[in-house]
């Protein structure tokens, strides 16, 4: 590559170009220092703006260069409940059904009416005939009894399942983020353990081929510990685009479309204990959704049960009579529905309704016992990640390494086969993982058991 072609040497050959510039710019002349002022002040506006120019580019340099700090998984919590899009739109939805449950509730507008009534065809004089009346009229209708108070509590139930599904969304998108932020994790540390290993896996090959140049081992020991070397290194590669995935996926939750930089310690979901988390399961927002519709369910019975009773439309109109001495006219009126055929609609509504109530509350009842067994299971895999971590952590891991160390002097001593010392190594790289594996499925089913005890919070507007 030529100099010219080199961006960063290109970059500061533009940096001293302009900073040449700028010197030139606050060159004021040798009139300046005869005490011309008015050529001063002609200057002063293009020297300030030259120098305002110049300390916005430093400023900007220095925040481009200045490092993003990581980002911690309670700020990523923070982000994900104030910027998630699908947490957006639950939460709009459920603004949505809160202002229909208002609407909902009203009687319908008036109607205001205005016509001519009796009017001769041959003339069209209204002070032809003595009936020719122009008519102005209002129009009520009234639902049937009962029919506007179900409908504001079915409105209402379901408003508030809509808040609750949005809480329980929202605990799922932490959890999901939890999730992903885990496997990213160990994505990280896992590529950090391969990388210490094939550092491992380097020294073999270094003895190896030390023997191997001394005739005391074979070239296929040598071969052996290359492959181990470069399958090291595939996995490592593996581990990099699995992490890459899952910050995409953490991008993606958080709505934000440029890489990030995460926080690379562990950190600490607590766990809440087995009986206070059974209480807390009937608090439990998808569990107060499914009751909510179960009640709004039996509101509808209350609808369709009020499709009994009559509507009725009262009626008011003025009419003006032109005709020379006629009086003026008032027509009232009232019209009620006749329901008196309900085996086709009234009692096919109301049996529907009925279905209706019965399937809420057997979803109700499903899934309060999923909830439950989701949490119970949750529970005895976690005790059981917990003692598997602390097993590979004091005994596995360190034995495995005192094993590999073993294997590697008895092989540099002649007493042991390459293909020994690499199944010690590949044991290290096992249980080491394995241990990476284990916090991270233990973390996880910690996030899961957080999500399903989550307790309702605010954000989501005023329940109903």
């Amino acid at each position: 590559m030529k100099p010219d072609d080199d961006p960063e040497t290109a970059r500061l050959g533009a940096r001293a170009a302009l900073t040449r510039s700028a010197v030139r710019g606050l060159s004021f002349g040798k009139g300046w220092m005869t005490g011309q002022s008015r050529r001063l002040h002609e200057r002063r506006p293009r020297i300030l703006s030259t120098m305002l120019f110049f300390a916005t580019i430093c400023l900007a340099n220095a925040v481009c260069a200045a490092p993003r700090a990581p980002l911690s998984l309670s700020q990523a919590e923070i982000l994900a409940a104030h910027g998630n899009p699908s947490l957006q739109g639950l939460r709009q939805a459920a603004i949505a059904l809160r202002h229909e449950a208002v609407a909902v509730g009203q009687l319908p507008d008036p109607q205001l009416s205005l016509g001519a009534g009796n009017v001769p065809l041959n003339t069209f004089s209204l002070r032809q005939q003595q009936m020719s009346v122009v008519q102005f009229g209002v129009k009520q209708s009234f639902p049937p009894w009962g029919e506007l108070t179900a409908r504001r509590r079915k409105a209402r139930y379901m408003a508030r399942a809509a808040a609750e599904t949005g809480y329980e969304r929202r605990a799922e998108v932490i959890f999901l983020l939890r999730q992903a932020w885990f496997a990213a994790l160990y994505a990280h540390k896992a590529a950090a353990a391969v990388a210490r290993e094939e550092r491992l896996a380097r020294e073999t090959l270094a003895a190896a081929r030390a023997r191997y140049r001394a005739g005391h081992a074979s070239l296929a020991d040598v071969l052996r510990a290359e492959l181990a070397v470069a399958a090291l290194r595939n996995r490592a590669d593996g581990l990099h685009a699995s992490g890459a995935a899952e910050r995409a996926r953490i991008g993606q939750i958080l709505a934000r479309p440029r890489p990030l930089v995460l926080e690379t310690t562990w950190p600490v979901v607590h766990v809440t204990a087995l009986a206070t988390a059974q209480s807390r399961v009937d608090r439990q927002p998808a569990l107060r959704a499914a009751r909510d519709e179960w009640r709004a369910a039996r509101a509808a019975v209350g609808v369709a049960r009020s499709a009994y009773w009559p509507a009725i439309t009262v009626s008011a109109a003025y009419g003006r009579d032109f005709f020379p001495g006629s009086p003026n006219w008032l027509s009232v009126g009232l019209a009620l529905s006749l329901p008196i055929f309900p085996a086709e609609r009234q009692d096919q509504d109301l049996d529907a309704a009925r279905a209706r109530k019965l399937e809420a509350r057997y979803r109700y009842e499903d899934h309060s016992l999923a909830l439950m067994r989701r949490l119970r299971s949750a529970e005895s895999l976690y005790a059981a990640l917990k003692r598997e971590l602390m097993r590979t952590q004091r005994s596995l891991l360190p034995t495995a390494r005192a094993a590999f160390a073993a294997s590697l002097d008895s092989y540099a001593a002649g007493r042991l086969g390459m293909g020994a010392a690499l199944a010690a190594q590949g044991r290290v790289l096992k249980y080491a993982l394995l241990r990476l594996k284990e916090r991270k499925d233990l973390e996880t089913v910690a996030a899961e058991i957080a999500w399903l005890t989550t307790q309702q919070s605010g954000g989501y507007g005023n329940d109903q």
